[in-house]
């Protein structure tokens, strides 16, 4: 589990600020060994309150401080840092993702997949682009030189750092001592293969004098890592160059200042014997007694190198080279050949891991069995030690160069998608938002038209007996008018008061059925809003209630020759509303009657009841003329009917629906078909007890 998945905080804008504050130390660091110089940041880091993408790049420059470490395999590391690399960018990361490639750059490093390490770094350089961190991009440019290094591209180390160093203005102080430090370290290794001493001599000075401005430069900056890298450089150019005065002071000034526990330890350890060489060497040459500890002490320092990592590699190298120049000077011959073999011998070996590792990228330009005859030719010629490092070099420019190809049109690929993303991105946002507004607008009219509906459909049903009111009551005002007048006159006789009795009489009979009637229908509206009923929810038994509702209509239904069969259990209980269930049930019996059976005599109604899993299920089936295909989504809608003004007034089944879904909370469904009849099917929950 990821930093990103564990250390997820609601984090303030304070400590977000803090933690990139330290975040972009650790970014400004030149190279992974650096780290160590930084642990107690990322000690605090490690308990801070971080956002998911400051974690994930905190993981990945533990990551890269882990890569450093020579004792832990790289192997090892290869897959965590991809995995890194993948999930930030996964989750759009872009900082974390390139702290990611890194660490994955330093992993390809030191596993010698130079090729593979150079492209990490173009992509890291990528990102820091586009956050717009100008320095990191310089940053990452210049990281190229410890790869060519690693792949001993000397003299092409060298020309690239003056590239670099001449443009200055681009150049913040510590990549311009990185620059200086590079230089001074291909000038290092181009001496000691330098067969010429004239050469060699002019390069060991150009070495020197570039490490001496790298620790001038360095303390004046205030660089502590690369001061303590220039402190271990000078210790080994001095012990090379046999002044082991000075190699001492520089040993001592980096203990003094940086302590004993570091990676330079194994370096100073050479330091040392290369230091006791050179005094044993301007003592007496007849002097044995100086001369043995010190060469014993180098052969058996040979002998334990038996690593093949970075750092072992180098170490033995110089090591070697030692061996060779003071065995031939004092007379071990025999120990000075077997160092020259082992030495050809190992970079023979190295020469043909850098051959594998350059496999990837010379396939794309060149066919496979043309890679494994220039393979072989490398093989047979590997003895000659300075024809096999031209040949070498020859071919890693020839990938560097196709790799910098492949980058740039990566490059250009990239960005290409990237404005067809943002391009098909922008038309989706516009036509979501066209599509939001047409939804918006197509709402709009449904409520409209719901609303038109209802307010057609009341107003039509209360305007009858509205209207039937009012023509009794202009009647009765009528009336009451004559009769005053007929007061006023005296003229009034016994039959025409009997008379204007009985018209008020029918006048109020008539309001009064109006009202009645208008009350009714307020009723049904109620109906509508599922809480018809102030009763409380108790428990009944819904087969004696529906028992109860036959025996009450059998009557009626007797006389239009309509049949009721009624299937239930003996008792069926339900936690719920039994005046509400009854009136569910009177609707369900007057669409029947209103809208099934219509005016014609004859029919059959069966209802059956069942106890569900979770519910009562009630079905309510008639042998009616049914409900064509084009009316059934709208059956449930208030004021929908095929006879409004006639019988219907729509809220029937309206009004079941709401009672039943809406208080009830069970389910109505209705199965029809013209001529066939109809089933209204009702779910009803049992509620709080069974």
């Amino acid at each position: 589990m990821s930093a990103s998945e564990t250390r997820s905080y609601a984090v303030t804008a304070g400590e977000a600020a803090e933690a990139e504050q330290q975040l972009q130390t650790l970014r400004e660091c030149l190279m992974a060994h650096e780290m160590a110089h930084f642990s107690s940041t990322l000690h605090h880091l490690a308990s801070a309150r971080l956002n998911a993408s400051q974690a994930l790049e905190l993981e990945a420059f533990q990551l890269l401080a882990r890569a450093a470490d020579v004792t832990l395999v790289p192997d090892e590391l290869l897959m965590p840092a991809k995995s890194l690399q993948l999930q930030a960018q996964t989750e759009q990361h872009p900082l974390a993702q390139a702290a990611a490639l890194r660490a994955l750059h330093w992993v390809q490093m030191r596993m010698r997949l130079h090729h593979a390490a150079l492209d990490s770094l173009a992509k890291a350089a990528e990102l820091y682009e586009r956050c717009a961190l100008p320095r990191l991009v310089t940053q990452m440019r210049a990281a190229r030189c410890r790869v060519m290094l690693s792949a001993e591209l000397h003299l092409e180390l060298q020309q690239f750092c003056g590239e670099m160093l001449a443009q200055p203005g681009e150049l913040t102080p510590s990549i311009h001592v990185m620059l200086l430090d590079y230089a001074a370290s291909a000038a290092y290794y181009l001496a000691l293969e330098e067969g010429d001493d004239d050469g060699a001599a002019a390069l060991w000075r150009d070495c020197l004098a570039r490490r001496e401005l790298v620790l001038r430069r360095a303390r004046a900056h205030g660089l502590a890592s690369q001061e303590c890298l220039a402190l271990l450089n000078l210790a080994m150019v001095t012990a090379t160059c046999e002044r082991p005065a000075d190699c001492r002071d520089y040993m001592r000034q980096l203990r003094a200042r940086f302590g004993r526990d570091g990676y330079w330890e194994p370096w100073l350890v050479l330091c040392t014997l290369l230091a006791d060489c050179a005094e044993a060497a301007d003592a007496d040459a007849a002097d044995e007694g100086a001369r043995a500890p010190a060469w014993q002490a180098l052969l058996a320092y040979d002998a334990g190198l038996a690593g093949d990592t970075l750092a072992s590699a180098r170490l033995r190298e110089i090591t070697l080279q030692a061996i060779r120049r003071y065995g031939r000077r004092w007379g071990y011959l025999e120990q000075a050949l077997q160092a020259t073999i082992r030495q050809v011998a190992m970079e023979r070996r190295h020469k043909r891991e850098l051959a594998t590792s350059l496999g990837e990228t010379l396939s794309a330009v060149m066919e496979r069995p043309q890679l494994l005859y220039q393979n072989a030719l490398l093989a047979q010629h590997g003895t000659v030690l300075e024809n096999s490092l031209v040949q070498r070099n020859q071919e890693l420019n020839s990938a560097l160069a196709t790799l910098r190809q492949e980058v740039a049109v990566r490059q250009a690929t990239e960005e290409a998608l990237q404005l067809a993303h943002d391009r098909l991105e922008q038309q989706v946002r516009e036509r979501t938002a066209d599509l939001g507004e047409a939804m918006r607008s197509l709402m709009q009219q449904e409520k409209q038209l719901g609303l038109s509906r209802m307010v057609v459909g009341m107003a039509h049903e209360l305007n009858t007996p509205l209207g039937n009111a009012r023509v009794a009551a202009s009647a009765i005002t009528a009336q009451a008018q004559d009769l005053r007048r007929g007061l006023d006159a005296g003229a009034l006789r016994r039959s025409q008061l009997e008379g204007l009795l009985d018209s008020v009489t029918q006048g109020g009979e008539l309001v009064d059925r109006a009202l009645r009637q208008i009350g009714q229908l307020v009723e049904r509206f109620k109906g509508l809003s599922g809480h018809t009923t102030q009763e409380p929810a108790t428990l009944f038994d819904l087969a004696d209630r529906l028992r109860f509702c036959a025996d009450n209509w059998r009557r009626g239904l007797q006389a239009r020759g309509i049949t009721l069969t009624l299937n239930t259990p003996e008792q069926l209980w339900l936690h719920g509303y039994p005046g509400t269930c009854q009136v569910v049930f009177q609707h369900l019996l007057d669409n029947c009657l209103l809208h099934a059976f219509g005016r014609h005599a004859g029919g059959v109604i069966v209802v059956e009841a069942r106890a569900g899993v979770d519910a009562v299920v009630v079905d309510w089936i008639d042998d009616g003329c049914g409900i064509a295909p084009e009316h059934l989504s709208q059956v449930f809608e208030p004021f929908y009917t095929t006879q409004l003004g006639r019988t219907g007034t729509g809220l029937g089944l309206a009004s079941v629906h709401s009672m039943v879904v809406g208080l009830m909370k069970g389910q109505v469904t209705l199965d029809s078909a013209p001529r066939r009849g109809t089933r209204v099917s009702l779910s009803l929950p049992y509620g709080e007890a069974r």
